[in-house]
């Protein structure tokens, strides 16, 4: 059963997200966390999309080889921020002959953030319209993003709500979420979406901590709310902060499947250590 089949029959989803190195180095690092997560056999396994598509020749060749080579149903992540409509059309006319499935629509950030996102008629500037515009055009399985605990630029929850059933609306078959680490947050966003009308699955976003820097930055980038108690075992034994980051999204996994999860998606920052010692505990349950 493939994964949209699975989200369909309400089974819990396990997928990945790496993205292509900017460093030749960077990539020895990936290939070993592919071999890694292929023994997992994941759902889908998603590859990200740079800055105004910075990265955009890398994703194409990365998600093929995911498909032809390994034999992984991936999915590519496709912005519309800085993209003229052609230049999406070129970009989804490849994805469809290399058989890629799976797009996850997003609205990206801009190449040059000092300068924030241009308008311009031959551009789109909202995920749904990209959405719309894929659906029209391709026979894609189109996903998108959502915020449980508001998106930095919204100005309330019930915003991103609204922009999440708009997604839906324009053709998003399933939602992955910002990462998060207080299930509660994600139980209140999913209820108050069903309420307005968000019938397709949430998928919930995980990353295991991995270094105490990243607390700063999740809250900076992305407006992540951190629980105390996490912060003060870290600070405490900042030394086993990755036993500590395994732990923590290990139990918060196993409270979300027993709360009718649709999906886990890891975001491993193309490291598979953690990813690897959670999810082999998982399928144990899921399988």
């Amino acid at each position: 059963m493939n994964f949209i089949e699975k989200l369909s029959n309400n089974l819990t989803t396990i997928s990945f997200e790496l993205f292509p190195p900017k460093k030749p180095e960077g990539w020895a690092t990936l290939y070993g966390t592919l071999s890694d997560i292929s023994k997992l056999s994941p759902d889908l396994v998603s590859v990200t999309y740079g800055a105004g598509g910075s990265t955009r020749e890398k994703t194409i060749d990365l998600v093929t080889r995911l498909k032809d080579e390994l034999e992984i149903e991936p999915m590519a992540h496709l912005t519309c921020v800085d993209h003229s409509r052609d230049e999406l059309e070129v970009i989804l006319n490849r994805l469809r002959d290399a058989n890629i499935n799976y797009v996850l629509a997003l609205r990206g950030d801009p190449q040059n953030p000092s300068q924030g996102f241009e308008k311009n008629v031959d551009r789109f500037e909202h995920t749904s319209e990209l959405i719309r515009f894929i659906n029209w055009r391709y026979n894609f399985i189109t996903g998108c993003a959502t915020y449980p605990e508001k998106h930095i630029e919204s100005r309330c929850i019930e915003d991103d709500i609204k922009y999440l059933r708009l997604k839906q609306d324009m053709g998003a078959r399933f939602a992955i979420t910002q990462l998060f680490f207080i299930n509660e947050n994600f139980y209140r966003f999913r209820e108050l979406a069903v309420k307005e009308g968000v019938c397709i699955p949430i998928i919930a976003g995980i990353m295991p901590l991995l270094d105490i820097n990243q607390i700063q930055k999740f809250r900076t980038l992305c407006g992540c709310i951190i629980p105390d108690n996490l912060i003060e075992k870290i600070q405490k034994s900042p030394q086993n902060i990755v036993e500590i980051g395994i732990d923590y999204a290990y139990n918060q996994c196993l409270d979300l499947i027993k709360n009718g999860v649709s999906g886990l998606h890891f975001f491993t920052l193309n490291r598979a250590t953690s990813v690897v010692s959670i999810v082999n505990e998982l399928n144990k349950i899921i399988k």
